[in-house]
């Protein structure tokens, strides 16, 4: 049994040591909080180590505020008018924290055999064990101690708790200044006080009451907070069940995708192996039929040779025979030509076999073929793979050294327009596995699409309550569009007809969009300059538009587009700009160039499918090619190419479309690399 009491207690030592190390430590410091506070961000720190800190800080009294040493947001003092050194003061101390480590407190010294032992009695050199423990005090008392505590005037009124855990240990909080214990509470100042604290600095203070008084709202708070505390907690937790499954599904994914690329490579060399067999085999053939030839000449020649042999051995016979009438004979058929006729015939042999040599011709550049040839390429939601064709990989890359190519021009003027159109931003759509073009026409305030069907070029004509702006790509059959000037986002579903799915009131006029995802969207907004993130039905999730640098970047946020990471591009006319900003509201770069290279009016942005920018200025009729950290390859398209007033652009499957509102009309170009 005596083990099993020393296990629990070391078990419980590790507990407190550990939650001391990980939860009840000074950030500063790095030692136990002493005096713990708590700032506005929820970060604490002893009120000792946050003052030595905000001395260091010139920016920060300033400001009249505090900045938090760990995230740097600040924190409003109720009296900044007070001496810098009062601030850490007025800031209200952590009860939660003090609890906790008064609780680990006392339960580390019952956990002590040394500590638990009367103090009083050990001062005076007696061992006596402990029974109760003075709250007030903070001190283990035996029974004729606590007797004493209880007929001694200045003692008699303090808590005193029952070791044992019968009565619950709440040590009051004494304040630092004057030992007393803390039992108002200034609601002005929204801290815990003492009496002398009351007469001292909180006479001027409208509403100082007791903490006994509002105990019953505090708990309410208190019962509130831990609900939606509990509620966050869940949620949090739903979340990370929901990573967690995220990350089944990538490796479930990767396996497939690992399976696809190497049933690409296998298809690839089950090519190469075909075409091996079927070139193998013509060379037998065409090897065969060369050698069958040669062999019907061997035998001719090896027949003419036995007669040249006859020829010869009869002539030598003739010769020594000496007989006149044979040579007579024989010389008549020389004379004839009959010999001579058959000693004269063309052997070529030797020439045939020169003149009919095979040669093999690669067709394969072996100086390319470690970069040329390509398996496929991953991408979001599609993994490419090599065409059927042995040497044609085709991919959908954007080549930024390419030129690109006009490939067609799409105007929107359709029957029924009362005005010139006036065509502001496009977004790309495949509905049914037909390209669908979005634009949308301010002049005759309604959204129209473009499309094939039955290789018939058609068209659809959405009217609008206003003027339309930004339009952008939800989901793969559905838009969100904004207005000039007009507190609403309409959501149209692209069949790839236009069909007006629903209304969203905003409280602010948004100039433009992009989405972040099918249920979330980016909105720009000029009056005030931000950028909104907020959900498809309107409601605001935060807003961006200081950043960490505390100053507005943003001032006319004309287009928006979302990057594979999830940053947030924006082409500001207010500041003739450029500005990425991050999932965490920093910004990533600034594009703002000066002399020759100055945007006139950045309109269009998108990003190529390998995460290269591209921005339209309208005035200086070009779209300029950026890398994807924000810096300067080149003019990709200028007036030379026919380009005139862009405005909005969309990149879709190595083509770009743009938007020219002074000629009505869609321009698109091929930007893929030369097969």
């Amino acid at each position: 049994m005596n083990g099993l009491v020393i296990y629990y207690k070391m078990a419980a030592a590790r507990q407190v040591e550990s939650l001391n190390e990980n939860f009840l430590t000074c950030s500063i410091c790095t030692e136990g909080y002493k005096d713990p506070c708590t700032l506005t961000c929820g970060h604490t720190f002893c009120k000792g180590c946050l003052g030595k800190f905000l001395k260091t800080r010139q920016d920060a009294i300033r400001a009249k505020s505090i900045p938090c040493p760990y995230c740097r947001q600040k924190t409003g003092v109720p009296r900044p008018d007070r001496p810098v050194e009062e601030w850490v003061k007025q800031i209200k101390p952590s009860f939660l924290i003090q609890g906790l480590l008064d609780t680990l407190a006392c339960r580390g010294n019952t956990d002590h055999d040394t500590e638990n032992r009367c103090h009083p009695c050990q001062d005076l050199g007696d061992i006596q064990s402990a029974k109760s423990y003075c709250q007030d005090c903070d001190v283990p008392l035996c029974e004729r101690c606590v007797k004493m505590h209880a007929s001694l005037p200045g003692t008699s009124n303090h808590v005193i708790a029952d070791l044992g855990g019968t009565v619950k240990v709440t040590r009051r909080q004494r304040c630092s200044e004057h030992n007393e214990v803390m039992d108002f509470c200034c609601r002005d100042c929204n801290r815990a006080i003492c009496p002398k604290c009351c007469i001292i600095y909180h006479r001027r203070c409208d509403s100082v009451v007791t903490i006994q008084s509002i105990m019953s709202e505090m708990r309410s708070v208190l019962t509130c907070n831990r609900g939606l505390i509990t509620q966050s907690f869940h949620d949090m937790d739903r979340s990370l069940q929901q990573h967690r499954s995220q990350i089944d599904e990538i490796s479930h994914n990767k396996d497939k995708i690992k399976s696809q690329i190497r049933q690409a490579s296998q298809k690839a060399m089950d090519v190469i192996k075909q075409k091996e067999k079927e070139l193998l085999e013509e060379l037998n053939e065409m090897t065969e039929k060369q050698s069958g030839q040669l062999r019907g000449r061997i035998k001719s020649g090896e027949i003419d040779m036995q007669m040249y042999q006859q020829h010869i051995e009869y002539i030598t016979h003739v010769l020594k025979s000496g007989s006149e009438t044979d040579m007579f004979d024989i010389y008549q058929m020389c004379q004839s030509g009959a010999i001579k006729e058959a000693t004269d015939r063309d052997v070529t042999f030797t020439d045939s076999v020169r003149d009919s040599k095979l040669i093999f011709v690669s067709e394969i550049d072996e100086r390319k073929l470690h970069k040329d040839v390509k398996l496929g390429r991953l991408q979001r939601n599609v993994c490419e793979v090599m065409d059927t064709e042995l040497g044609k990989i085709h991919s959908g890359t954007f080549d930024d050294m390419c030129r690109p190519v006009l490939h067609k021009t799409v105007g929107i003027k359709v029957d029924g327009d009362r005005e010139q159109p006036d065509p502001y931003d496009v977004t790309v759509l495949v509905v049914d596995g037909e390209e669908t073009l979005v634009v949308t026409d301010r002049n005759n305030t309604c959204l129209k699409s473009f499309y094939t069907k039955d290789n018939k070029s058609r068209h659809s004509k959405l009217d609008l309550a206003s003027n339309p702006r930004s339009v952008t790509r939800l989901r793969d059959n559905q838009v969100a569009v904004s207005f000039w000037s007009h507190n609403e986002i309409v959501i149209v579903r692209v069949t790839p007809d236009l069909v007006l799915q629903s209304r969203v009131t905003t409280k602010k006029k948004y100039r433009c969009l992009t989405d972040l995802s099918p249920s979330k969207l980016a909105a720009g907004c000029w009056r005030p300059p931000c950028v909104d993130i907020m959900d498809v039905s309107g409601r605001v999730m935060r807003s961006v538009s200081t950043f960490n640098t505390r100053k507005n970047l943003i001032c006319k946020p004309c287009l928006l587009c979302a990057t594979d990471r999830g940053d947030i591009l924006v082409s500001d006319d207010g500041s003739h700009s450029v500005y990425c900003i991050t999932p965490e509201d920093d910004v990533a770069f600034t594009y703002t160039p000066t002399g020759e290279r100055r945007l006139r009016e950045p309109q269009g942005i998108t990003t190529t499918s390998t995460g290269h920018i591209l921005v339209t200025d309208c005035w200086a009729h070009k779209v300029i090619l950026l890398t994807p950290a924000g810096e300067f390859v080149r003019d990709l398209l200028t007036s030379q190419d026919g380009l005139q007033h862009p405005h909005g652009l969309m990149f879709c499957d190595c083509k770009l479309y743009v938007v020219e509102y002074n000629g009505g009309a869609v321009k698109v170009f091929n930007c893929s690399i030369p097969q």
